[in-house]
């Protein structure tokens, strides 16, 4: 017997024929066309004449032409293919149907902008990107995402919108509850294709959700993004013809020839996964017809085929131990203990785990997890007794703005089981959340931290540059303002110099280099850049090198004097060095730019010293393997070259025994044990 069976009219064999692969093939296609026409018909209507092109009235009328033809054709040719099952159907008739469910949705988006398809569609793809910058958007990730709202938000929809050409197909059909099924049908394809499209804009093309004209892009591009909005459409037919063949189904004509396909078993199960299949193919060929190509992607495919050997050459400097056993993100964090026996770890789910050096397993977590995108920092006391855990606290709105920024949030642990000891809102000051690449740290005698403050814009002498919590009560008890060289940017970061701590400034145009000593509350120099040897060059803040002897800050970029459209091969990176106590300048080196699309072979992309030791890391985009370079730090000798997997740099010990780094293709943590 029949799953179901359909109540018809007596007429019903002339009004409803079977589908045949042809006819599946043809709603596939003409549903595939649906959203490409739209965004064709789009960027039409947003193209900008050039008031130097040749007969601009003709390329106006052409362009108006495009968008109702555009528009109009998937409605009539979704008719013409209807009709093939469906002899009864007016394709006249069922096009105003489906210009009436268009006015429908036309309301629907403009009643309920916020609580209607976009605004969860907007919370669903914001949830995604926080968990795509922070390299973590898995699987599992995407599955807990919000979709709920936005499923039910989908449902609504499509029900509303397509109420009137399922009541005309079910009229057409002939048949009694005809009209439900075509329904759900409708409503299946809706969700299906709504899920597949959302993932599509997590991973494949991250666009705005209202941007569907193409303008400004390269031909290349504008294939890729078609083929994706295709593969929806796509996926939208096939699903909805599940419903449409399994209800005729039972009309199977025993006189039907060989082309009736879709009535075997076999070819019911294919119909069957053909959405997930379109859903996976899609993407595939929009990244053959996009910018890179076949030939464009044959670094990434030789970097796919290609398998790290690891081998090593001259002395035995480092020795590769084991992996941190616990899962992380693709841009691993870690903080190795100053006594070099655990370290904090960022693990994939955004929880802070204490992990053992020697086995690589976790100990314990830290705190609750952070947010996806969340920024954090530790820092150890020098008498081993605290960690000090920043994280974002309250968000507040930025005066003025429709922004909003985190205060900060400071936790104290007593070490070594990490039982809280106390904690800091940062309400007590104006303290917001700062990007300084060293926002915190102990006094020497481990009774205050430091904490550096961030500002909502340039800073004003007025706000404050730094707190000093007293380690006992959580609590501030010194405050440091800007002053008067506030133009000289929000602060970089804070070192520890003997008995005290000091702040960086480093302006973002070209404003002299300023160090303040937080402790005493002086200024200890003033370094005025010498704007000649550095030009264009970009500061890059992050790896400025302070002691009480010498300033070293790097500059990256298009050597000055050259033209500004130099070839990456052309660029440098330049360390300046300066006295800390004059703020003289006392050399200059220049290096390749590390930072270059293909920088040059012998230039490292990045480099770690410590304990004598000056290592080096170099990898290639076309490849998984990587070379680390062992030197003497003091006279450059290589000691030893490892070839493996390419890694990333992450922290060598206090204590010289451990050096952490991360696989770049993975994201796992590898440990190399530092001979002596």
């Amino acid at each position: 017997m029949p799953p179901f069976t359909l109540t018809s009219r007596p007429d019903s064999s002339e009004r409803l024929r079977p589908v045949t692969w042809t006819i599946w093939l043809a709603w596939v296609l003409v549903a595939a066309l649906g959203p490409v026409l739209c965004s064709i018909s789009a960027t039409a209507f947003g193209k900008q004449i050039s008031r130097d092109a040749e007969h601009p009235t003709l390329i106006a009328i052409g362009l108006v032409a495009i968008v109702p033809l555009a528009l109009l054709a998937p409605p009539i040719m979704q008719g013409l293919v209807l009709r093939r099952i469906m002899p009864k159907l007016n394709v006249a008739f069922w096009f105003l149907g489906i210009l009436l469910s268009g006015i429908v949705w036309l309301v629907l988006t403009q009643k309920l902008p916020i609580e209607g398809g976009f605004g969860t569609q907007l919370r669903l793809q914001n949830a995604a990107r926080f968990e795509r910058l922070a390299g973590t958007l898995n699987a599992a990730a995407i599955l807990r995402l919000p979709w709920g709202p936005f499923l039910l938000s989908t449902f609504a929809t499509s029900t509303l919108i397509s109420i009137v050409p399922a009541w005309m197909l079910g009229a057409a059909s002939g048949m009694r509850r005809a009209t439900l099924l075509f329904l759900v049908a409708a409503i299946a394809g809706a969700c299906v294709s709504g899920i597949v499209e959302q993932i599509y804009l997590m991973t494949v093309d991250n666009r705005p959700i209202r941007d569907w004209a193409l303008n400004g892009m390269s031909w290349t591009q504008r294939f890729q993004i078609l083929t994706v909005r295709g593969g929806v459409g796509a996926v939208w037919g096939a699903t909805t013809a599940i419903v449409v063949v399994l209800m005729i189904r039972p009309l199977e004509n025993t006189s039907a020839t060989a082309n009736f396909v879709l009535h075997d078993a076999t070819d019911l199960k294919l119909m069957l996964i053909a959405p997930l299949l379109i859903a996976v193919l899609a993407p595939f060929a929009g990244y053959l017809a996009g910018p890179n190509g076949v030939v464009g992607s044959a670094p990434e495919l030789r970097k796919a085929l290609s398998l790290p050997q690891d081998r090593s050459q001259g002395e035995v400097v480092l020795a590769y131990s084991h992996n941190i056993a616990i899962s992380v993100g693709h841009a691993p964090t870690a903080v190795i203990a100053p006594d070099g026996q655990t370290a904090i770890v960022r693990a994939v789910d955004h929880t802070l785990m204490q992990v053992e050096l020697a086995t690589g397993r976790d100990l314990q977590q830290l705190a609750s997890a952070l947010g996806p995108t969340e920024r954090y920092s530790i820092a150890w006391s020098p008498n081993g007794r605290y960690l000090a855990l920043r994280s974002n606290g309250a968000d507040v709105a930025v005066p003025g703005t429709p922004y909003r920024r985190n205060q900060n949030r400071v936790r104290l642990y007593l070490l070594p089981d990490l039982k809280l000891a106390g904690e800091f809102s940062g309400r007590e000051t104006a303290c917001l959340d700062t990007y300084a690449r060293e926002p915190m740290l102990f006094s020497r005698d481990s009774n205050s931290l430091w904490m550096a403050c961030g500002q909502s814009g340039a800073p004003k002498p007025d706000d404050v540059m730094a707190v000093r919590l007293d380690v006992l009560t959580i609590k501030p008890f010194d405050i440091r303002s800007y002053g008067a060289v506030a133009a000289n940017g929000q602060t970089g970061g804070l070192d520890r110099i003997g008995d005290s701590v000091w702040a960086w400034q480093f302006g973002p145009r070209g404003e002299a280099f300023r160090i303040h000593d937080l402790t005493n509350d002086r200024d200890i120099v003033m370094v005025a850049m010498p704007k000649p040897l550095i030009g264009s060059l970009t500061a890059q803040t992050g790896q400025v090198q302070i002691d009480d002897r010498t300033i070293r800050l790097n500059f990256c970029g298009v050597p000055p004097g050259a033209l500004a459209n130099a070839k990456p091969s052309s660029w440098i990176c330049r360390t300046l060095t300066f006295d800390t106590l004059t703020g003289a300048l006392i050399g200059s080196i220049d290096q390749g730019d590390h930072r270059a699309p293909n920088p040059q072979i012998n230039t490292p992309q990045q480099a770690l010293s410590g304990h004598g030791l000056r290592i080096e890391a170099f990898w290639r985009k076309d490849s998984k393997t990587g070379e680390l370079v062992v030197r003497d730090s003091v006279t450059g000798r290589e000691r030893q070259r490892i070839i493996s997997i390419a890694q990333r740099l992450l922290q060598m010990s206090a204590d010289g025994r451990w050096l952490l780094t991360a696989a770049i293709d993975g994201g796992d943590l590898r440990l190399y044990r530092v001979q002596p």
